[in-house]
């Protein structure tokens, strides 16, 4: 997967709709890019590839593990040594949701929300560490997540076959 990361304290708010007081007196944007590789497990909620059922669509979860590469930017308008040009590599753990359709026996298309827990603080170049004057800038008790929605095409190598129900109904006859 491949994508752009776009963060900017300006547009964080809280409950009640106003600018969160760290994010106003921070006042930084990131931007960037990301390429990541994942693998896991997906448990789709229906058998949408079944040719002869009516539904081909599916809901579904999925967890897995994921490696990232990324090239961000930051710029704060507050805190002008927080500028930092960068790239990180790390591992994260991936966790979605989404919608799938069959066009065939083995093509996909998806819909999917997902996020990522990362286990680096790098992301955005603001781990909370003392720099000067921009003490407790970042949070150093978290690390970073970034957040994944799109539009996917799949290809399913093979299917883990579920009892036909069919079958079942015969042998209960």
């Amino acid at each position: 997967m491949g994508g752009m990361l776009r963060a900017d304290d300006r547009n964080v708010r809280g409950f009640n709709g106003n600018q969160l007081p760290l994010s106003a007196y921070r006042d930084a944007h990131l931007k960037g890019n990301l390429l990541e590789l994942s693998g896991g497990i997906e448990y789709n909620f229906f058998d949408f590839h079944d040719r002869l059922d009516k539904v081909h669509f599916t809901p579904y979860v999925f967890v897995g593990l994921a490696g990232f590469y990324a090239n961000t930017e930051v710029e704060s308008n507050a805190f002008p040594d927080l500028d930092r040009k960068g790239s990180t590599l790390s591992l994260a753990v991936p966790v979605a949701v989404g919608f799938k359709y069959a066009l065939s026996r083995h093509w996909n298309l998806g819909l999917e929300v997902g996020a990522r827990k990362t286990f680096t603080d790098n992301l955005d170049h603001i781990d909370g560490k003392t720099r000067g004057q921009t003490d407790e800038i970042g949070n150093p008790n978290d690390q970073d997540w970034y957040f994944y929605n799109g539009l996917s095409v799949s290809y399913t190598f093979y299917k883990i076959h579920c009892p036909d129900k069919r079958d079942d109904k015969a042998k209960k006859k």
